[in-house]
């Protein structure tokens, strides 16, 4: 077990992100998506909030609209939901999994639901398969905030939801002391989070 606010890096991590430092951004951006799962459908952002909010700016949800969110999650996402007008919807987590459960997820659901925010907490990984069959049975964005929860393999997770965000600031295990990456399963969703950063 890892000490909480442990940073997991040594000076030859640190001597070598300075030397980074000298490398235009525009290529270091463009390594990591292509690093990370061919390019084709990855976005760095500087946060995994950062991400979310372009992502909730190119879903262009209509106000009211309700998120399904695990009850357990970081607070910051929770006010980034409020902040576009959007309704948060806490889901009761199943204490052996912290997972959203099943059972609350169908009472959380109304005609105004269009997104399941699920966080992985703590270094743990739920498991999505049946929110994601509970999301698609829905017509719902099932998108996983793995800001606690990334294990140093991008590639080698299986892909289960529509977005993934992941973060690499210094509490983490896997530190480049910031930083973030959105994964989008929909390339038009994707292109319209770069275009909407871009300007």
């Amino acid at each position: 077990m890892w000490v909480r606010k442990r940073l997991d890096m040594s000076w030859f991590d640190l001597n070598y992100a300075m030397m980074k430092c000298g490398v235009p951004l525009r290529s270091r951006r463009e390594q990591i998506e292509e690093d990370w799962s061919a390019g084709d459908d990855s976005f760095v952002c500087l946060s995994v909030r950062t991400g979310f909010d372009l992502l909730l700016q190119a879903l262009q949800l209509p106000a009211g609209s309700e998120v399904l969110m695990s009850a357990l999650t970081i607070d910051g996402m929770v006010r980034i939901v409020r902040e576009h007008r959007l309704v948060p919807v806490p889901v009761d987590v199943d204490i052996d999994t912290l997972g959203p459960n099943l059972d609350a997820l169908q009472r959380g659901v109304s005609s105004r639901t269009r997104l399941v925010v699920v966080a992985h907490l703590f270094g743990g990984q739920v498991d999505l398969l049946p929110i994601k069959e509970f999301a698609s049975q829905h017509d719902l964005l099932l998108v996983e905030d793995c800001a606690q929860a990334f294990d140093g393999v991008p590639n080698g997770r299986p892909v289960v939801a529509d977005c993934s965000l992941f973060s690499f600031g210094p509490i983490k295990a896997s530190t480049a002391l910031g930083g973030g990456v959105l994964q989008c399963q929909d390339a038009d969703l994707l292109a319209s989070i770069k275009q909407i950063e871009r300007e």
